[in-house]
Parts: C-alpha cells; structure tokens; sequence
C-alpha cells in the first residue's frame, strides 16, 4: 500500500503529464477550450461537495481558475471577460457558505462599503450612451470584489502549511498549460521580430503584460517549491525545469511588471525562509541560491543572445537605438491625469469607471487606468484613500501578530506590485491577498505538538 507521500507524488505526476496535455491538446483545437473550462468547474465544485476538506478544495478551485484565467482568455474559452473573477467570488461564497466567515473581518467589509458610494456617483453623471453602465462598473469592481470575497473567507483562517503547499502545486497546474500553449503556438525565435515593446508573438498571441503576470507568479510558486522541495526528485528536478522556462518565456514576454514582481516576491519569501528555517536548511537553501543565481545569469545570457540584446535595452528604459524613452510606456501621464480628476473631485471621485471619460474630455484618449491606486483616488477620492489604507493595515495587523503566514509578505507584495503596473485586470491579485490573510499552522502531523510549544519552533520542524 502506498504511503501519503508516495501517493501525492505519482498524483502530481499524473496532473503535471495531464495538464501539458492539455497545452498540445487545445494549441491544435482551441475549440476544446471550452470542454476544457466546463470540466474544471464541474471538478472542483463535485470535490467541494463531496470533500470534508472543504476549506482546501474552495481554495484550491478558486486558485486554480485565478491562474488559468488568461489561459483560458487567450484561448476564446470564456464566454465573458470577467469569468476568472466571478469563479472566484463564486468558489469563496461556496465556502463561507458550508464554512462561514470570521466577524473579524469586519474591516474587509468596511473596505466594501467604502467603494458603494462611487457607484452612485458614476450612476447619477453616467450619460455615455455608446458604453454600458453595467460593464463599467463590473470592470472595475470585479477585480476588488473578488479580493473582498476572497479576504473575507480567509480571514484568519487556520491551516496547516501543508495544504498551503498543496494549494500553490494546484496553481502551478494551468500555467503550465498555458506555458506549453504559448510555445507551441509562437514560431520558432528566428521568424519573431523583437522590439523594445511588448511582445504578442512570444506571448502566445496575447497581452505581454498579462501574460508576465502569470509567468511570474508561476517562477514564485516554483521558487517555494524550490526552497521547500517535493519528497521526490524526479518532482523536484520538473519543478526546477519549470522554474528556468517560464524564467526564460516571461523574459520573452518583453514585459517588465510580471518579472521584476517575480523577483521581488522571490527575494522577499528567501529572507523569511532563511531567518526562519532550522540551520541544517539554512546551508542548504543558501547552496540551491547560489546554483540558482548561476542558472539566472544563464538565463539572461540566453534571452540576450535570442532577442539580439534588445532585452536589455527594454529593461534599461531604451529604445532599440539605444536611446531614452518613456519607461512607464504612457503610465506615468494616466496616472497624472487621475490625479487631476481626484483634485476635481477630491471626496466621492469622479465615480466608478468614469476616469475614463475623464480623460476622454481632457485629452481625447479612452485609455482605462494601468494603476489601481491612482483609480482608486480618481474615482473614489478621500473615500478611496481610507479603502487603500485599510487593505495596507490589514496584513500589517497580521505581520504584527504571532500567528504569520509565510507567503503573507510574498502575496501582498504581489498584489500591490501588480496593481499598480495592471491595475485589477486578472483574478490573481485580489485572490492572492486574500490567501495572505491565512493563519499557518506550522505542526507537523507525525507527531502531537504541546500547547505551549512555541510558533517559531514548530513552524522550524515544517521547514525542515
């Protein structure tokens, strides 16, 4: 009879094998997309019936959809454009309802309430007759929605850092899909023209910046796995094979905000891992970063050489003569021009959405914000300002309190990164916050813990 670990991992082999599959299988019939999407909706919501682990399955769903979202945009398998965030919302409320949610979390519900009035406001000065009022608002709520819904069913909620860990392998799932769907369906390096823009072809034909996103939360999820490894080697030598191609394909991507929000998370969750982990995995953690600092460099070298060194360029700020451009790419004026309209209106905002047409009537472009901070405080105003606090304060309170999540910094790293180079464009950002918001039990299962055993020293025994 196999054991629990000898179990989960011919399981995860089975899913890695699956799920690039799936990646040959929908870049020769994108049609099956579509068969695709409703298989793992059913699959999920049968395990969350089903399951007593309900906890682990909720986030498990909603995890995965959040990750496979532009997989599954890229591919024409949403019937609507804000489905990876209302799967989201829907898995959470299936969770609190059969788990309910913590009445601490009441300043989750503030941060909700605060947004309430900007609805009214862009209703009341709504009069673009070619745009649906509908669409505006669900465009740019659906993003916050879904990290309230998120926040609120995770909100010191306790797990145990194994499930954790499982969650993040559930995530890497689609974005492997989506990895060997963009290879397969680019050509090959010398046919593509790079630039110093963001790159369509190598993005598998869609957004760069999105794209990136993905890639990068998929290099972090792949680091942890790194720094606390598969009890199997054949998993942790897949995983490390992971790690360097979407290193290699975000960098391609030509887009800056997914990669350079990858190594941030990365450098942050090193400093967590080695000041807490027992000294035996210290040494070796600090062994797997110095081979992993080689590998990057080989990395670059090869991304240098494949785009004619314009990489570099890019991320220097440089056109492909060498010469100075804009690095926010059009950013920074967005966000000048939502600071106009926050002056304008500094207490309600403009109104949900309507930022737009603010700076439609200022300058002629339809451009939607990049930032969500700089939205926030457009559409929002004061009113915005005290929602953004109150999401800055919430894992603040939490990183101050002795039960600590050890991806809580990481994830909210990623979610404020993210928003302000895409604003809440995927699923990812808010889901994400919300899971930082967990409570870790770090004990390890062989064996009881006592009740005065301290946190450091259990959570010590699970990294080691």
């Amino acid at each position: 009879m196999l054991n629990k670990a000898t179990s989960y991992t011919y399981t995860m082999n089975q899913y890695l094998a699956l799920h690039v599959l799936i990646g040959i299988v929908v870049s020769n019939f994108r049609g099956l997309a579509q068969l695709y999407l409703a298989a793992i909706l059913v699959y999920f919501i049968l395990q969350i019936l089903q399951k007593r682990d309900k906890t682990f399955w909720v986030l498990a769903g909603a995890g995965y959809f959040a990750s496979a979202e532009i997989f599954l945009r890229m591919t024409g398998a949403m019937p609507f454009w804000e489905l990876g965030k209302y799967m989201v919302i829907f898995f959470m409320i299936l969770g609190m309802f059969y788990e309910g949610f913590k009445l601490k979390a009441w300043p989750v519900l503030i941060f909700l309430i605060l947004l309430l009035p900007g609805v009214v406001v862009s209703y009341l000065n709504f009069d673009y007759f070619g745009e649906s009022f509908r669409g505006t608002i669900l465009f740019n709520l659906s993003g916050p929605l879904s990290l309230v819904a998120t926040a609120l069913f995770c909100y010191h909620r306790q797990i145990k850092m194994q499930t954790l860990l499982k969650i993040v392998d559930v995530m890497i799932l689609p974005i492997i899909s989506m990895l060997v769907y963009i290879i397969l369906y680019a050509p090959s390096m010398e046919q593509i023209v790079f630039t110093t823009e963001s790159n369509v072809v190598s993005s598998g034909g869609y957004s760069g910046n999105q794209v990136a996103t993905v890639l990068g939360l998929g290099m972090f999820l792949t680091y942890v796995r790194f720094l606390i490894p598969y009890r199997n080697q054949l998993l942790n030598l897949i995983n490390m094979g992971l790690l360097g191609l979407m290193t290699y394909r975000c960098l391609l991507t030509f887009s800056r905000g997914g990669f350079i929000t990858a190594l941030v998370m990365m450098f942050v969750f090193s400093v967590l891992f080695i000041r807490w982990a027992p000294l035996v995995r210290k040494a070796k953690a600090t062994v797997k970063l110095v081979g992993l600092g080689i590998g990057g460099f080989l990395i670059w070298g090869v991304a240098m050489a494949v785009t004619g060194g314009l990489i570099l360029n890019r991320y220097a700020g440089e056109n492909a003569k060498g010469e100075e451009q804009d690095i926010t790419t059009g950013r920074a004026e967005i966000i000048s021009e939502e600071l106009t309209a926050f002056l304008e209106e500094p207490f309600l905002g403009v109104g949900v959405g309507m930022g737009k047409f603010f700076r439609y009537e200022l300058d002629g472009q339809l451009a939607a914000s990049h930032n969500e901070i700089a939205r926030m405080l457009a559409e929002h105003g004061f009113l915005g300002i005290l929602a953004i606090l109150i999401l800055l304060l919430i894992p603040l309170g939490l990183l101050l309190s002795k039960n600590r999540n050890l991806l809580m910094l990481p994830f909210v790293a990623f979610w404020f990164l993210t928003i302000n180079h895409s604003a809440m464009r995927v699923a990812l950002p808010g889901f994400l916050y919300g899971l930082a918001l967990l409570t870790i039990n770090y004990a390890s299962n062989k064996k009881k813990k006592r009740k005065t055993q301290a946190t450091a020293v259990s959570r010590q025994s699970t990294l080691g």
